[in-house]
């Protein structure tokens, strides 16, 4: 680890211990700020979501998409500073939860689970919630290229019984964990470029990762998609639903991407629209399977 990672690393673990002292009111203050600065200060990706956000609601007016993208930067601020103050605020957060034996049934068929969501709502919380209740959950991350803030991540996943695996480690790791009747998380929303398989997601083709749907296909390993969102101050719901059975792999990627836009339209501003989801465009020559 090169100094400069090492100072990222002890400055990050500063800044936890320090809002991990903080009460909850004055976290939402802090977060409320930050929000504002950053809509007004940072504007890397800001003109992509806008696009994005524009791009899926293209019925809305322009005040609505803006509220939206305002919305966004204040909901992901809030929750960075939840997951920087894990695991203390873990205990302060109040849960509701629909589906949880959904879950439970699909572990005792002892073929592990392939766990879909997306990058919505606070999935770091949706992860806490499962290792602190003891689910044996392993998330796929991708690995920052700052080793100091890797660490740092890695530990506050850690904390709440998170395993963490990363995108280029091992397909067989990923297997093993669904061989040993766990929990394999894959956040499956992002731009897959070339190795991706087009499905609708707004009613615009996306290229998808076709990895969870592999993992199903060839092992057996019942597919469900979770979601976590806020509905209130310091409220959060968790859901657990079936991803509905598919021939092949482009219907089972069909099938979570619409259960996720469906997540999307109820709650527009807890999606992290700066990723740039339309990027890769369709060849429509190109064979889909």
């Amino acid at each position: 680890m090169k100094a400069i990672e090492k100072i990222s690393y002890f400055l990050l673990k500063g800044c936890a211990r320090w809002l991990r002292g903080l009460s909850q009111s004055m976290r939402q203050k802090l977060s409320d700020g930050m929000a504002s600065l950053g809509f007004n200060f940072i504007t890397k990706r800001k003109d992509a979501a806008l696009a994005n956000i524009k791009h899926a609601f293209p019925k809305k007016n322009s005040k609505w998409h803006f509220d939206i993208l305002k919305g966004t930067y204040r909901f992901f601020l809030e929750n960075f500073i939840v997951f920087m103050s894990f695991p203390q605020v873990f205990q302060k957060i109040n849960y509701s939860i629909s589906g949880k034996s959904l879950l439970d049934d699909a572990l005792q068929k002892g073929k592990g689970i392939v766990l879909i969501t997306g990058h919505f709502g606070s999935w770091e919380l949706l992860g806490a919630w499962l290792g602190r209740m003891g689910y044996p959950l392993w998330g796929v991350a991708q690995k920052q290229r700052n080793l100091g803030a890797n660490q740092f991540f890695f530990e506050q996943r850690g904390a709440n019984n998170v395993g963490q695996i990363f995108r280029k480690d091992s397909l067989d790791k990923m297997y093993e964990i669904l061989e040993d009747n766990k929990i394999l998380a894959l956040v499956s929303d992002q731009d897959a470029k070339g190795n991706g398989i087009f499905v609708d997601f707004f009613n615009i083709p996306a290229s998808t990762t076709k990895g969870a749907a592999r993992f199903h296909l060839k092992t057996g390993s019942p597919m469900i998609f979770s979601s976590c969102v806020k509905t209130g101050y310091n409220q959060y719901h968790i859901t657990f639903e079936p991803v509905p059975n598919g021939r092949n792999i482009k219907e089972i990627t069909q099938s979570f991407t619409q259960i996720l836009e469906n997540k999307i339209r109820q709650y527009p501003e807890q999606y992290f629209w700066f990723h740039r989801r339309w990027k890769t465009k369709q060849n429509e020559d190109e064979p889909q399977n």
